[in-house]
């Protein structure tokens, strides 16, 4: 079951530009259960997987991850499905 409160306790964000031009955030799911510490590369691997091989597969141009804090760093950017950074 996913958290209520996820885009206050997720660890990074993925912002993904769509081919149509909408945009969408999506927070990642950093725990493995209820009561285990957060883990970024956890959470860093379901949003890949979500990008690469989930629901959004082929529907976006860019997507972008950011630490989910205000003014948060930069930590991955995809465009047409390589990594650029």
């Amino acid at each position: 079951m996913m958290p209520t409160n996820l885009p206050q306790i997720a660890l990074t964000k993925c912002v993904v530009y769509f081919y149509d031009g909408r945009s969408r955030t999506f927070y990642s799911f950093d725990r493995s259960h209820r009561n285990s510490k957060p883990n970024k590369a956890l959470g860093m691997r379901r949003l890949e997987k979500m990008l690469f091989q989930g629901k959004l597969k082929g529907t976006w141009e860019t997507a972008i991850v950011y630490e989910n804090r205000v003014k948060g760093a930069e930590l991955a950017k995809f465009k047409n499905g390589v990594r650029v950074s």
